[in-house]
């Protein structure tokens, strides 16, 4: 190689070195400094300004310090709301003015009037806390009630009307009297009996349980007793026996007997015939039974009870 192939190589290669060297430099770039942005001062709350007139001859004005603007949440607002209900709700039941007194009873013949307002227990109760069907079951677990309504009015009035079944037969059995209803519900007799039919038993023949709602006796029975006694009024006094039913003492001597359901219309009929061909015949039974109206009969013979 010539000295003058070398000088070019060499001026060459200077030139790419320093190419070379400036392509190898890093760039170093820095990141800008981030700019701090000023926080807007904190805004506190409002105040109230007040400012007071002085007279104007005093030529001056007097400033009064500013008041704070209270603001009041949901949170607040609604716990002075129910503080002011619970003591609403406290006075409503410590007071007396929603108290019941007395109730007003009407209907009530055979219980009292203090015996309708010691079972419906609303006396000195709050009337917007009384529930009528409540007042309504006590009432009518007792035998004399049939149907109750109970109303009541503001602020502190309670009315209650009584529907008493009505008794139609009197029953003496053995050792209590009974009065029985239309539907064979029985409740100890009060007083004099509103009725006309007396039935007279000389063993306990009705069935009393626990529950006071129970039929005693099947209401056919009764039905039987009243239609008998429409249908003969001059009959003071029924007997009833398991064997035999209904009977009577006839005035000409002997027991007439009637079974315990039926016809009772075509059982007297049938009874006015036989009696009619017995005192024709000059016969003097010691009964008589149309116990089957089809077949009606007597006996000289007293039958066993």
């Amino acid at each position: 190689m010539s000295v003058a192939s070398r000088g070019i190589l060499r001026d060459r290669t200077r030139a790419e070195e320093v190419r070379s060297r400036r392509a190898r430099q890093e760039i170093v770039i820095e990141p800008a400094p981030r700019e701090r942005k000023a926080r807007p001062p904190r805004a506190g709350r409002p105040r109230r300004r007040h400012d007071v007139a002085l007279a104007a001859e005093l030529g001056a004005e007097v400033r009064l310090p500013s008041l704070p603007r209270v603001r009041l949440g949901a949170r607040v607002v609604s716990g002075v709301l129910l503080a002011l209900t619970a003591w609403a709700l406290q006075s409503v039941l410590a007071g007396q003015s929603f108290r019941v007194a007395e109730a007003s009873v009407n209907g009530a013949r055979m219980l009292s009037v203090s015996q309708i307002r010691s079972l419906a227990r609303v006396d000195g109760e709050a009337a917007f806390m009384i529930d009528p069907r409540e007042v309504v079951d006590r009432l009518l677990q007792e035998p004399e009630v049939g149907a109750v309504e109970v109303s009541i009015g503001w602020p502190n009035q309670v009315e209650i009307t009584v529907h008493e079944r009505i008794p139609v037969v009197e029953w003496d059995d053995g050792d209590l009297t009974w009065w029985l209803s239309s539907d064979g519900i029985a409740f100890l007799g009060r007083g004099a009996f509103p009725g006309e039919v007396r039935v007279e038993t000389e063993e306990p023949l009705l069935e009393v349980t626990s529950d006071p709602l129970e039929p005693v006796v099947a209401p056919s029975y009764i039905e039987a007793a009243v239609l008998l006694k429409v249908q003969l009024p001059e009959i003071e006094v029924l007997y009833a026996d398991r064997e035999h039913g209904l009977s009577f003492l006839d005035p000409h001597g002997w027991r007439a007997y009637f079974g315990s359901d039926g016809d009772m219309v075509e059982k007297v009929r049938a009874y006015q015939f036989l009696v009619e061909h017995i005192t024709a015949q000059g016969v003097q039974p010691l009964m008589v039974s149309v116990e089957d109206p089809r077949a009606p009969f007597y006996s000289l013979q007293r039958q066993r009870q």
